[in-house]
């Protein structure tokens, strides 16, 4: 009777121990994110201080921010959509576009190359 008691909560145990190895890191997201990174088309070097303009070419949303010294730059979105992704660098001289399906529970990386 004693080793069925001790089995059982040994089992039990070994669940609780178990269940959370099962978990994906990314059921935590909770909505879309967007790494953009912005390279030199010519060098493939990574731009900092870029001006990032996210949108949605009918909607109203829109995000803004600057690519950080390793030429990339974060963003987080509450559903799944299609942006568009405009960039200037050296005070406007420079631009570079692209587009990027975000899909939710998901981070997506995305390149921009500014010629």
């Amino acid at each position: 009777m004693k080793r069925n008691i001790l089995r059982f909560f040994a089992v039990i145990a070994l669940f609780c121990v178990a269940i959370p190895c099962f978990q994906s890191c990314n059921d935590d997201l909770d909505g879309c994110g967007l790494t953009v990174v912005v390279q030199d088309a010519s060098t493939g070097a990574r731009l900092q201080n870029a001006t990032i303009h996210i949108s949605k070419e009918s909607g109203s949303i829109k995000k803004d921010g600057v690519s950080d010294v390793n030429g990339e730059a974060y963003f987080f979105f509450d559903n799944e959509a299609i942006f568009d992704i405009n960039v200037t660098y050296a005070e406007g001289t420079r631009q570079g576009t692209s587009t990027v399906r975000l899909k939710y529970n998901e981070v997506v990386t995305k390149e921009v190359l500014v010629p």
